[in-house]
This record gives structure tokens, sequence and C-alpha cells, in this order.
């Protein structure tokens, strides 16, 4: 029989190994915010320069196609399990999100991608879990998503209202859509348990096959243009950092602390807001700042821990 004090020492242990896992996807997470808010402010570096957003998600999604392709043979009967559908609204967070990002960031500013493409995707993974899958929405959750939508429609309208250019709009609607196609991703990751890199993979093995037709195109591409180090910067940040450590490390974060990992994207709008001002010379206006930190605000509300109420005690 056990003693007391050799249960006690297992449970912690268990315990101990609870928090560093929490640690760890922690960690995990907040390697992923940085690397996506230099990719929101490198990307729209790179649409004023002399790349275009099908050059940079092509080279987001060749490395991580040509390093883990081997991966997808091997774990081919898994591939089979998950089913076409599965793969495919995986791969929503692959091309076509980068498109939507690349393309809007033509029309809108980072600050503008910021506060709503990270933003909103916790929003709409909650009204999934809602909708499709009958999950509880808290009473912070709902607080959460006034606030964000608050946020997000405060900078919509002061754009439309301050903005010389009538198309905007176009912008917040690809950003909208990129949200979507986030949320599609993350919903299908958690809701399924895919391993972090044979998710990984699936992006961008299929994102790879549909853009190398559009990438030969004359068209689309502008990459013979640009210069041979802006190429190899792209190619290292956009296929190796981006494409292949950001979404391992997403993919990690969800494992280790599920949908909280999804309200730590906060960071991403103040980080990526604060990268645009020395990168981009995008400095934000006090109303800007303050719809930011409703966005923010929104997010920390959602991470916040559930209230425990104190059980009463038994009467003897």
């Amino acid at each position: 029989m056990n003693s007391p004090a050799r249960r006690n020492f297992g449970y912690d242990r268990l315990r101990n190994r609870g928090l560093i896992d929490r640690l760890k996807g922690y960690a995990w997470m907040m390697a992923a915010v940085v690397i996506w808010a230099s990719w929101l402010v490198l990307t729209s570096s790179g649409v004023t320069t002399d790349l275009s957003p099908i050059d940079l998600a092509g080279l987001r999604a060749l490395v991580p196609a040509i390093v883990l392709g081997p991966l997808l043979w091997r774990q081919r009967q898994e591939i089979a399990k998950l089913g076409l559908a599965r793969c495919l609204m995986l791969s929503l967070y692959g091309a076509p999100f980068t498109l939507c990002v690349g393309y809007g960031l033509g029309y809108a500013p980072v600050a503008h991608a910021g506060a709503m493409v990270p933003s909103l995707m916790p929003v709409i993974v909650t009204l999934a879990g809602w909708l499709v899958f009958g999950q509880r929405m808290s009473q912070p959750h709902l607080w959460s998503a006034m606030l964000i939508v608050s946020g997000a429609l405060a900078i919509i309208l002061r754009s439309d209202e301050i903005s010389g250019t009538s198309d905007i709009w176009i912008g917040h609607g690809l950003f909208l859509m990129a949200a979507v196609f986030w949320a599609c991703f993350t919903v299908t990751l958690r809701h399924h348990a895919i391993p972090p890199f044979l998710a990984t993979s699936v992006v961008a093995t299929i994102s790879t096959l549909g853009l190398v037709p559009i990438w030969a195109l004359p068209g689309p591409s502008s990459i013979d243009s640009a210069s041979t180090s802006d190429v190899v910067f792209q190619l290292i940040f956009q296929g190796v950092i981006t494409g292949l450590v950001s979404l391992y490390a997403y993919g990690q974060a969800l494992q280790l602390i599920g949908l909280v990992a999804t309200r730590l994207a906060a960071m991403t709008p103040a980080v990526a807001t604060l990268l645009a001002v020395p990168v981009l010379a995008q400095v934000p206006d006090t109303f800007e700042l303050a719809a930011l930190g409703l966005v923010v605000g929104g997010l920390l509300v959602a991470s916040l821990p559930p209230r425990v109420t104190p059980t009463p005690a038994v009467q003897r």
C-alpha cells in the first residue's frame, strides 16, 4: 500500500509537470506572437518594394513543403484518416491567409491588420465553438467579444473618415477573410488534435501545389525584378521563420495550453504597431491607439482565469 507521502510526491510531480507544460505553451505562443508581428510589418514592407504578395506567399509555403514533404509520405495513413475536407480547412491558413493579408496591406496600414486579423480570430473561434460544437460561451468571453469588435469597428469607421482613398474597405474585407481562414485552421487543429508537424506539412504542401501554377505566370510574380538580397532575406523569414517555426510554435501552444493560445494573440497588434513605427514610418494616432487598447483589453479579459466559487462547509 502506498503511503500518503508517496502519493503526495506523485501528485506534486504531476502538478509540476503540468506547470512546466503550461510555461512551455506560453513560451511557444510568445515566440509565435513576435514572429506574427514581425511578419505583418515585413510583409507590408515587401509589398511596398519589389516582391508581390504572390511571391511572399510562395516563399512562405515552399520551404516548409520541401523540409516536411517526406513527413507526408510517412504519415500518409494519418492524412488519409483526416480526409480531404479537414486538410483543405487546415490549408486555409497557408496561401489563402497569406494572400489576403498581403494584398490587404496594400490598401490598409499594419495597425489595422494587427487590430483585425489576430484579434477577430479568437472571436470567430469562440463563435464557432458555440454554434457548431455547442460549447458554452462564458460571460468573460462575451465581454471580450464586445470589446474586440468595438475596437475593430472603431478603426474601420475612423479610417473611412480620414483616409484619402476609398479603397481602404478592401483591405479591411481581406483582413476579415484572413481572420476567418485562421479560425478555420485553429478549430480544425484543436478539435481533431492534429500534431503540429503534420498540420504544418499539410498546409505547406497544399499551398505550394496551389501556388506553383499561379507563380509560374508572368503577371502576378515580380521576383525577377527583386534584388537577390531581398529574395534571400524573405526566403529565410517567410519560409523558415514564418512558414515553419511560427506554425509549429502555434500548434505546440494549442496542444499545451489549449484555446488560451488564441487569446494570447492579444499581444500581436501592439507589437506590430510598435514595429511599424521605425520600419514603415506608420505612426498611429491617439484614436487608433485607443482602439487598439480596446482590442488588447478584450483579449486580456478572455484570458482571465475563471472565478472559483468557494464550496460551503459541510455542517456536521
